[in-house]
């Protein structure tokens, strides 16, 4: 696998980006996951360590899973719930921040849960009768509880095992594959866990014998080297998808062109405005912004119309819940200076507004900064970019005293639906000095109101569509300007088989199922 990009976190308690997530799907397994397969149907979530997708009792405040049988670690030694139970302990310690925050929300009890380092004794809330069974009791209804575990939150971890933030760089494997070499910033190296049983697993394929993931490559030079598909190469993959330069000729060219890999995405691409930051706390000068950005040369920097279609909502059109609308317009998406000033000069910042916008420090992140940078210009807007190693890029924006003012975002559902989007990213209350996902640092007491009025309505559908009427409130305070729904184009090599798109990864491949022609 050729990765233009570093990965971020391998540690379970602290995997919350895709790319790190598809690749932890090759070492460890938890509760549920999502179904091996492109397209909606990967959107299903399906037993994986569990005998099923959990079973809910007490009105959905209870929830038990029986672990399968014959699921081992890589040492041999089964898996059992006290290490499930564990590991979502892990998710409430300080020391290891950047995770999911659904247990720390929903776990009875949790709101004074320290982590099993502060609190040897565990949390009471999750109980484990016997080596197969886990049962955990929530402080509300929360009908899909099943999907939640799904994320790496729920891998196990037996505690003998735990390095603490070391577990970054060693997680032991109860998956297909273990770690054999893990140099940061440069290689992952994966070979096979000979204990791993596919008769205890319907997802994981492990086809291959080895795995090797070169990371931080230069992203031009990933898709020569896949374009061209030869040595080495005819048995490789991308792992981001291909670069604006390179769509002419892998579109011209059609040999090339059926190993171009489309995958289909629930995800939205969006500039995050720090609302508690001097004058953007002004949501004139949000709107501002809103107006000016040029949408279409920020979805060009990532390959034009192949990288997906331009944005107007928070919610994407394949998400439940999402309703057509476009507060803030313009022509073909390439934003309205002229509006954009009116505004501004109402807010009193008609020639002196200067801001810093973090990126990625990659070739797409600094393309993106510069078409930001550009188009805000044409407002009177003056943008400076600072550069995040993509190692470090979620965790410095997700320290509220380190972000800046502007932030490259985007957010995939943890699993279709608006109930794993708009609560995370908009909650006033989950804002957390480090690992926050809310990085608009939105805090809207009326919006918090109608997060938990919709959590607890029993009808689906009508808190789906709830949902989509609150993403309309919140953008009408513009603490994030959307611009892409996104579509992923991967390259494979020739000899590479198995490979689709998943939803769950932002349309990248799902890398579960990849294989090599014999």
């Amino acid at each position: 696998m050729l990765s233009s990009i570093d990965l971020e976190h391998l540690d379970p308690a602290r995997a919350y980006v895709t790319s790190t997530q598809d690749v932890g799907r090759l070492v460890y397994r938890t509760l549920t996951t999502f179904a091996p397969a492109p397209g909606q149907a990967g959107g299903k979530i399906v037993p994986d360590l569990a005998t099923d997708t959990g079973r809910p009792s007490d009105g959905a405040k209870t929830w038990t899973f029986t672990l399968k049988e014959g699921v081992k670690y890589e040492d041999g030694r089964p898996v059992t719930s006290k290490d499930v139970k564990y590991g979502v302990e892990r998710t409430f310690a300080a020391e290891l921040p950047e995770g999911p925050p659904y247990a720390r929300m929903w776990l009875a009890g949790g709101e004074a849960y320290k982590g099993p380092y502060k609190d040897p004794a565990g949390l009471a809330s999750i109980e484990t009768p016997d080596d197969r069974t886990i049962v955990f009791k929530l402080n509300r209804p929360v009908s899909d509880f099943g999907s939640a575990v799904s994320l790496p939150m729920s891998a196990p971890v037996p505690q003998d095992k735990d390095t603490g933030v070391g577990y970054d760089n060693r997680p032991f494997s109860c998956g297909p594959y273990k770690i054999e070499k893990f140099e940061p910033k440069k290689q992952l190296t994966l070979v096979r866990n000979t204990s791993w049983d596919p008769a205890t697993d319907t997802v994981r394929k492990g086809l291959p014998d080895k795995v090797v993931i070169d990371l931080n490559l230069d992203a031009a030079v990933v898709d020569q080297r896949l374009i061209a598909g030869q040595g080495q190469d005819a048995d490789a993959v991308a792992l981001e998808p291909i670069g604006p330069a390179s769509v002419g000729r892998v579109m011209s060219d059609p040999q090339v062109r059926k190993r171009l890999v489309t995958g289909e995405s629930i995800n939205t691409r969006f500039l995050s405005i720090n609302t508690r930051h001097a004058p953007l706390d002004d949501v004139r000068v949000r709107q501002a912004i809103a107006y000016a950005l040029d949408k279409d040369a920020l979805r060009t920097t990532r390959g034009g119309p192949i990288a997906g279609e331009l944005a107007t909502t928070l919610l994407p059109p394949t998400l439940p819940g999402a309703a057509p609308e476009d507060p803030y317009p313009s022509q073909d998406g390439k934003g309205d200076p002229t509006m954009a000033k009116a505004l501004l000069a109402q807010a009193g910042h008609a020639s002196d507004l200067v801001l810093t916008l973090d990126t990625p420090a990659t070739a797409g992140g600094k393309a993106q900064g510069e078409a930001v940078q550009a188009s805000l210009a044409r407002a009177g807007i003056t943008v400076k970019i600072n550069e995040i190693s993509s190692s470090a890029f979620y965790s410095t924006v997700g320290n509220t005293a380190r972000q800046h003012d502007l932030v490259i975002d985007g957010w995939t559902p943890d699993w279709p639906g608006a109930s794993t989007y708009l609560p995370i990213l908009f909650d006033g209350r989950l804002i957390t000095t480090e690992g926050n996902n809310n990085r608009a640092q939105y805090d809207s007491p009326a919006v918090d109101t109608r997060l938990d009025a919709i959590a607890a309505m029993s009808d689906p559908a009508a808190a789906q569509a709830a949902y989509g009427e609150l993403a309309r409130r919140i953008m009408q305070d513009a603490p994030v300007v959307p611009f892409l729904w996104d579509k992923a184009a991967v390259l494979v090599g020739p000899n590479v088989t198995g490979a689709y798109g998943h939803t769950a990864f932002v349309g990248r491949l799902d890398l579960v199922s990849l294989g090599l022609r014999k």
